[in-house]
């Protein structure tokens, strides 16, 4: 092939990679992965076909429940101000309209986990004795000798 037609082949293959890169992100085929910083919290999503993927939403704090929550709410109330930031905008492309219907469905179905975490409340004198009976009797099933079983015996009174 000779130099001429190899500068017109490439020519050819870089509009024909532009064209179907505009159309692809138009209407958005691919799984998007994005992360936004909001209320100093790094909130991470994946998107498709202008739909946020709900269990997207922070999955890598997914493993620490409070974190997780926390990011979830803060997820929503990002959504929703994108939305209303977006939805107040006269002049976007279409792009931005997608994005916006995008964050806007999103701040209206996406349902943050909502967790509190607290101390346990302190056992009362009849839930360490009822505990205590427990592990004798399970140390009695190990061990019947006399000793263990005369202390289930006063253990479980």
């Amino acid at each position: 092939m000779d130099p001429l037609s190899q500068l017109f082949a490439a020519y050819l293959q870089a509009a024909s990679n532009n064209i179907a890169d505009h159309y692809l992100d138009s209407i958005n085929t691919t799984v998007t992965t994005q992360s936004l910083v909001y209320n100093n919290t790094t909130i991470s999503f994946q998107h498709q076909l202008w739909k946020i993927r709900p269990n997207s939403v922070c999955a890598d704090f997914e493993q620490q429940a409070t974190q997780f929550s926390q990011c979830t709410q803060h997820a929503k109330a990002m959504f929703t101000e994108l939305c209303s930031q977006l939805s107040s905008m006269n002049n976007l492309n279409q792009k931005g309209r997608s994005l916006s219907n995008m964050y806007c469905s999103a701040s209206l179905s996406y349902k943050p986990m909502i967790a509190y975490i607290s101390e346990p409340e302190p056992k009362t004198e009849q839930e360490l004795k009822q505990k205590d009976c427990n592990l004798m009797i399970l140390k009695a099933m190990q061990d019947n000798s006399s000793k263990t079983l005369k202390e289930k015996e006063e253990a479980c009174r």
